[in-house]
């Protein structure tokens, strides 16, 4: 299913904003769409030393604490997946992968609670998601929990 009939066929407020620029990037996606940093959203694909995968959510302006997201986990290590794991995964290509629509577990970055709406991947190249944060919850239902620090 693609992102926007997801967004259809769940009733949800959140919108696809259309750019002509690329906007794979946190700086990408704040030059483009004049926003701040910790109105954005990465969405990163994780895997856990036991092959368990995991949607991990947080600001623009943070990067994971493995430490921490290893500690919540209760596992030995996290890596990052790689390119072709995520597009394997998810169906998108690394920049693209929205916050909503994966089958995959969530964990949320308890920082992004602090913002009303975010911007994150919109699917597709030159595609942004704007999401409401109550709507990112609802849609994912995530684990919520402090794993980040900043940039």
């Amino acid at each position: 299913m693609n992102l926007t009939d997801y967004i259809t066929d769940n009733g949800l407020q959140a919108s696809i904003i259309n750019t002509d620029t690329p906007t794979r990037t946190v700086e990408e996606i704040c030059t483009v769409l004049k926003c701040e940093r910790e109105e954005t959203v990465k969405s990163i694909l994780v895997i856990d030393s036991t092959g368990n995968l995991y949607l991990v959510i947080l600001q623009g302006n943070r990067r994971i604490k493995t430490s921490k997201l290893k500690k919540l986990l209760l596992v030995r290590d996290i890596t990052l997946a790689s390119p072709k794991k995520v597009k394997k995964y998810t169906g998108y290509y690394v920049g693209d992968v929205p916050p909503i629509s994966l089958q995959i577990p969530t964990i949320l970055d308890e920082l992004v609670l602090n913002q009303q709406n975010v911007y994150g991947g919109g699917g597709k190249l030159g595609k942004n998601l704007y999401i409401s944060v109550e709507e990112l919850i609802e849609s994912t239902h995530p684990l919520i929990a402090d794993i980040s620090v900043p940039l």
